[in-house]
C-alpha cells in the first residue's frame, strides 16, 4: 500500500432529522447519508489507495448494518439479509487489516521493550509488516474487484425505491409511524440489550467481552442517528459514557488480538531468534496484564453510570 495521504477523510456528518416526521423519512435520510459516506471514501480509495479512506469504508459498512437493524420492520427480509451479508463480508475483511495496524502501532510498536534484544525484535516486526502488506493486497483486490461497487449501486437503487410495495400491512403502518416515539424506543432497546449482557465482566471470556463491545457500539450509533431530536446535553452525556466503554473494551480486545498475533509471528522467525522472542513476548504479556486490569476497572465504573442513564420524552427538543 502507498503511504497514507494527509488530506482529511470524509466522515459521516451530523444527521439533522428535525424536519422529519415519520419513520420512513428518517430512514431514507439516514441511509442516504450512509451511502454518501461509503461512496466518497470508496472514490477516494480508488484514486489514492488511501488507508484512512479504507478504514472509513469499514466504519461506514458497520453503521449501515446497524441502521438496517434499527429499521428492520420496514425492510423486506430478503433485502435485509442480502445487504447485511455483503457488508459483513467486507467488514470482516477490513477488520484483519485494522487489527494489524493497531498491533504495529501498539503492542509491536517501533520501540523495543528490551534494547539488548533489538535485532530479534526487528525480526518480529519484519514478519508483522509483511503480514500486514499481504492483508492490504487482499483487501485492494476485493474492494476494487467490482463486487463492492455493485453492492453500492444496488443499495442506492433500493433506498431510492418504493418500500411500500414489498411490505405487509404492519410494515406499511410502521413507515408512517411518528418518528420521535420510535427514536426513544430504539435508543432504549439498545440500552436494554447492552445492560442485559450483565455487569460482571470479570466472569466473561475475552470473546464474550468482544460481543459486549459490539452492543456498546450499537447503542452509540443509535444515539448518533437520532441525536438531533434530543437535548444536546443529554446526548453528550450518553455518548461520553459509551465512547469510554467502547475504548476500554477496545483496548482489551487489542491486547487479546496482539497476543494471538505474537504467537503466529513467533512461528515465522528464524530459529536463532526464538529464545529472545520468548523473552520479548513475556515482557509484552506482563505489560498487557497491567493494562487490561485497569481498563476493566474503568469499564465497570462507566457501566454503572450507564445503568442510570435513560432517554425519555422529556429530553425531546
Amino acid at each position: 500500500m502507498p503511504e497514507t495521504k494527509t488530506r482529511d477523510t470524509y466522515k459521516l456528518p451530523d444527521l439533522d432529522l428535525t424536519s422529519d416526521q415519520t419513520v420512513e423519512e428518517a430512514a431514507k435520510r439516514i441511509f442516504k447519508e450512509c451511502s454518501l459516506h461509503l461512496r466518497m471514501n470508496f472514490d477516494r480509495f480508488s484514486v489514492e489507495r488511501d488507508e484512512a479512506a479504507l478504514m472509513q469504508i469499514r466504519i461506514g459498512m458497520r453503521r449501515t448494518r446497524v441502521a438496517m437493524r434499527i429499521f428492520r420492520q420496514i425492510i423486506h427480509p430478503e433485502t435485509q439479509t442480502r445487504f447485511t451479508r455483503e457488508y459483513r463480508y467486507f467488514g470482516n475483511l477490513l477488520g484483519e487489516a485494522r487489527d494489524m495496524d493497531v498491533f504495529l502501532a501498539g503492542m509491536l510498536n517501533e520501540e523495543c521493550p528490551l534494547p539488548e534484544l533489538e535485532d530479534s525484535y526487528q525480526e518480529l516486526r519484519y514478519h508483522a509488516l509483511a503480514m500486514r502488506e499481504e492483508e492490504y493486497d487482499v483487501i485492494e483486490r476485493e474492494i476494487m474487484g467490482g463486487r463492492f461497487a455493485l453492492q453500492m449501486k444496488n443499495f442506492d437503487k433500493w433506498r431510492k425505491g418504493d418500500w411500500h410495495s414489498r411490505l405487509g400491512r404492519s410494515g406499511r403502518k410502521k413507515l408512517e409511524a411518528p418518528l420521535r416515539p420510535f427514536a426513544i424506543e430504539v435508543i432504549e432497546d439498545a440500552r436494554s440489550d447492552l445492560l442485559s449482557r450483565g455487569a460482571s465482566i470479570e466472569d466473561l471470556s475475552t470473546g464474550e467481552l468482544h460481543q459486549v463491545r459490539k452492543f456498546v457500539k450499537r447503542a452509540r450509533y443509535h444515539l448518533r442517528f437520532f441525536s438531533s431530536l434530543f437535548q444536546q446535553e443529554k446526548i453528550d452525556q450518553g455518548y461520553d459514557i459509551l465512547v469510554a466503554m467502547q475504548d476500554y473494551l477496545g483496548h482489551v480486545n487489542d491486547v487479546k488480538e496482539g497476543l494471538r498475533l505474537m504467537g503466529l509471528l513467533g512461528g515465522e522467525v528464524r530459529a536463532d531468534h526464538i529464545s529472545n522472542i520468548l523473552l520479548l513476548m513475556a515482557e509484552k504479556v506482563s505489560e498487557a496484564g497491567e493494562e487490561v486490569e485497569k481498563h476493566l476497572s474503568d469499564f465497570t465504573r462507566h457501566w454503572h453510570q450507564y445503568e442510570d442513564y435513560m432517554i425519555t420524552e422529556e429530553d425531546l427538543l
